[in-house]
């Protein structure tokens, strides 16, 4: 049965393992796989303000997902940028859907007013995920990514996940959010992962 739960620094060789199998693909720009410390120090960096999931099955990860800031402009601090890759063996099983839904619903805890992500062209599934999320395709930054002997382009796509109304609370770190709460949302993915199987 599959789960998710937050990323811990043991998850790291199983995130590198999921990354391999894009690092060849114009779905992820990287040209190479990050190495066990850095693979750690991404999900210890990124897990102190925001949420960093991975999924298993049969307590194998099979996927992960994490937002992370979008900009770094002080007044645009209510934005986050989402990423998930899911292994290529496990696709289909809404797993990304599942873990998407989880990390905007905690961003949503944190203050976060607009989620994005941007998006390789020639990568259809990512195109419908986040179609199906509700997200809107709002720009294309053309030929801005070279790989693979030729220049992609990236499609920009965006979500308000609160309203917008008068001056906004200050953003909030994920460690401190109640856990209590955090944990709610998870176990609630959980139960929908478990109906679908």
């Amino acid at each position: 049965m599959a789960t998710i739960r937050l990323a811990t620094a043991d998850d790291a060789a199983a995130l590198i393992e999921i990354s391999k199998q894009y690092i060849d693909t114009p779905i992820t720009l990287a040209y190479e796989v990050p190495s066990l410390a850095e693979s750690i120090a991404k999900i210890d960096a990124i897990s102190r303000s925001y949420p960093f999931l991975v999924v298993e099955d049969n307590k194998n990860v099979v996927g992960f997902a994490y937002a992370h800031r979008n900009l770094e402009q002080p007044a645009m601090s209510w934005n986050a940028e989402l990423r998930a890759f899911i292994d290529l063996s496990q696709r289909g099983h809404g797993y990304g859907f599942v873990m998407m839904e989880v990390l905007i619903d905690i961003l949503r805890l944190q203050g976060v007013y607009n989620v994005y992500s941007s998006v390789t062209e020639g990568n259809p599934r990512s195109e419908s995920l986040h179609r199906k999320l509700g997200f809107d395709k709002t720009g294309v930054m053309h030929k801005t990514g070279y790989k693979n002997g030729r220049w992609l382009d990236v499609h920009l796509l965006e979500r308000r996940i609160l309203e917008v109304d008068g001056e906004p609370s200050p953003f909030i770190p994920l460690r401190r959010i109640d856990h209590e709460k955090v944990q709610e949302i998870i176990n609630a993915a959980n139960q929908r992962l478990a109906a679908r199987a």
